[in-house]
C-alpha cells in the first residue's frame, strides 16, 4: 500500500511549473525594453537591441542550466 502515490504529490505534478512563469515574465521584461525606441533617436537603437539581446541570451543560458 505504501507504493500508491498521494494525492498531494499527483496534484503537484500536474500543477504548471512556477519556473516557467518566472521565465515568460523576465522574457517580457526584457522586451519591454524595446518599448523605449520610440522615444530614443535611431542612433541609440543599436545599444538597446544589444541589451535585449544580451538579456534574452542571458534567460536562455539560465534555462538551459536548470
Amino acid at each position: 500500500m505504501t507504493d500508491m502515490p498521494n494525492p498531494g504529490a499527483l496534484a503537484a505534478r500536474s500543477r504548471p511549473r512556477s519556473d516557467a512563469d518566472d521565465v515568460e515574465m523576465e522574457v517580457e521584461e526584457a522586451l519591454a525594453h524595446l518599448e523605449t525606441l520610440a522615444d530614443l533617436p535611431v542612433t541609440d537603437h543599436v545599444a538597446v537591441f544589444e541589451g535585449v539581446q544580451q538579456r534574452l541570451s542571458e534567460i536562455l543560458s539560465n534555462v538551459d542550466d536548470a
